[in-house]
């Protein structure tokens, strides 16, 4: 009789710690959806314009640029790093772009991610050669860049709509800086879930000494995801002329800081080891709508800087927190 309750017991005990983790896993995988759920229903009573197709499209194309910089921003964030500099190769990818689509398009383009590439592959010596912290190598690297862009061109660059003809098309909502967020996003889970080198970034950004008493060779590793993520940074900047048919060397101040807050949103783990490079871009979309939100509210800009400002300071200080508990 005993042992028949005690089995009971144990059964029991066993299926709740069961339920219980499934129902943690099933929030865990849908939190982001469920928060972004929320904000819709609550946006749409703010402002009927909000769930309509035409919103719901620029909301993604805002998005797009901010997206790429954060699939860069994550790669670096994923091995214990910042980059600082991604908004400012952005603008000098803009401008490089623009100057040189007058003479040959794929010639802009190749320049642009090139720029890019090589400030990025800067940052990452710095970081391993020159032993700089990551912090300060990239916002060396930012002054750098933003330097070369005024350089370039002291003003904004204006691209003949003839030239990029042939990049404005649109499949319903995905026009091509959308495209570009999408394929960049699916290259990088697949590179960071699938290959060895992704597998090793986990690594190398939840314990660097251990990663590298394991064999893997640790700046090598750094060295290329700071190259990559100035390409990707370049290729944001011509995507950001794709948009707005000019590139302009102030452009993007700030949007490194946004590009961080989106992936924190999405889970990332500020100091390493940690994060889903799809939870990362749902950040960028419940980021990105927090500013539409307040642009149908019609609020006041500088209110939308403080008000996106709070935004970093609570996901950063909760990150913290979350680490400081573990």
């Amino acid at each position: 009789m005993n042992s028949t309750l005690l089995n009971k017991k144990e059964s029991l005990s066993l299926h709740r710690p069961l339920g219980e983790s499934v129902l943690r896993k099933l929030f865990s995988t849908w939190a982001l959806v469920l928060i972004w759920l929320a904000m819709a229903m609550v946006a749409s009573i703010i402002s009927p314009v909000f769930l309509t197709s035409l919103n719901i499209t620029n909301i993604l194309n805002q998005a797009s640029i901010l997206g790429i910089l954060a699939c860069a921003q994550f790669l670096v964030v994923l091995i214990g790093g910042f980059d600082l500099s991604v908004a400012a190769i952005l603008a000098l990818s803009s401008v490089i772009f623009s100057s040189v689509v007058p003479v040959s398009t794929g010639l802009g383009m190749v320049a642009g991610c090139l720029a890019g590439a090589a400030l990025g592959l800067l940052s990452g010596l710095a970081v391993t050669w020159g032993l700089v912290p990551p912090m300060i190598a990239t916002l060396s690297v930012m002054g750098i860049a933003r330097g070369l862009a005024f350089v370039v061109s002291e003003k904004s660059v204006a691209v003949p709509m003839a030239k990029l003809a042939s990049f404005k098309f649109s499949f319903s909502v995905f026009s091509l800086p959308v495209l570009t967020w999408l394929i960049a996003a699916a290259g990088l889970y697949w590179l960071l879930s699938s290959l060895r080198f992704g597998r090793n970034l986990y690594a190398i950004g939840g314990n660097e000494r251990a990663a590298s008493l394991a064999g893997i060779g640790v700046r090598s590793h750094k060295i290329i995801v700071y190259t990559l993520a100035g390409a990707l940074s370049g290729l944001a900047g011509l995507m950001l002329v794709v948009r707005t048919s000019s590139g302009v060397p102030h452009v993007g101040q700030g949007w490194e800081l946004d590009s961080i807050a989106a992936i924190v949103i999405g889970g990332a783990r500020l100091f390493g080891g940690e994060g889903n490079i799809l939870k990362a871009m749902m950040g960028v979309i419940i980021y990105q709508t927090i500013a539409n939100i307040m642009n149908l509210a019609s609020l006041d800009p500088f209110y939308q800087d403080i008000v996106k400002a709070l935004v970093i300071i609570i996901v950063v200080g909760a990150t913290v927190m979350r680490a400081e508990k573990v």
